[in-house]
């Protein structure tokens, strides 16, 4: 019998006759690893009825929750480990992947960007970002292609460049005709609502300008 079934054999033994939240962690872990999933997932929903307060035996739920592709019942424990320990490497990586693959690029991005924060250098995060980002950019890029809304990031610098976007309205702007009057049916030139006023466009990096689809005319 191979070392590591002895040793699953031997936490099954003690996790029937005493089990404790540590046992859980480990022989849920260990079957997880063995590609038993099943039964990982099986000993740690037991756990998670048990101790369901206790931070690891909540995240080894989650990871068995997310072998077995229920993404609800993981990202529901990854969630409540982050509200209690919002440091929790794997819960941040575990709700990162669910949102990657729900293509939830922004809280997806943020997540990543947070765990790579906290742990630098780790290659397949890095290469789930990078997508994500690429994924995000193509979305808003075909928005604007196919006029669809775009979903501006409210923050000072974007409320300025809406405010540039107002439509002339009709009244004291309108062009007046030869005789001097004000007809009530023309109405001044208006902006395309992706461009703005150079002074407002240098707000933005070239990078941001080039996601947000804004290119500047002169005022």
């Amino acid at each position: 019998m191979p070392h590591n079934e002895n040793d699953i054999q031997d936490l099954y033994q003690k996790w029937l006759s005493s089990p404790t939240p540590a046992l859980c962690v480990r022989l849920a872990g260990k079957l997880h690893n063995s590609d038993r999933n099943t039964e990982a997932l099986e000993v740690a929903r037991r756990g998670l009825l048990s101790w369901k307060d206790n931070i690891s035996v909540n995240v080894i739920f989650g990871r068995c929750a997310l072998g077995e592709k229920l993404a609800d019942e993981a990202q529901e424990v990854f969630e409540k480990v982050v509200s209690i320990d919002p440091l929790n490497l794997i819960a941040i990586k575990g709700l990162a992947q669910i949102h990657f693959e729900q293509k939830n690029w922004d809280r997806a991005i943020e997540l990543f960007e947070e765990y790579l924060f906290e742990y630098p250098g780790d290659p397949e995060v890095e290469e789930m970002l990078k997508i994500s980002r690429e994924k995000k950019n193509d979305a808003a890029r075909e928005a604007r292609e196919t006029g669809q809304d775009v979903a501006y990031p409210e923050t000072g610098r974007m409320a300025s460049i809406l405010a540039a976007q107002k439509t002339t309205e009709v009244g004291s702007g309108s062009v007046a005709d030869n005789s001097g009057n004000t007809p009530k049916d023309v109405i001044a030139p208006v902006e395309p609502a992706n461009r703005a006023p150079r002074s407002l466009l240098n707000l933005f990096t070239p990078e941001e300008c080039e996601e947000l689809g804004l290119s500047a005319y002169e005022k």
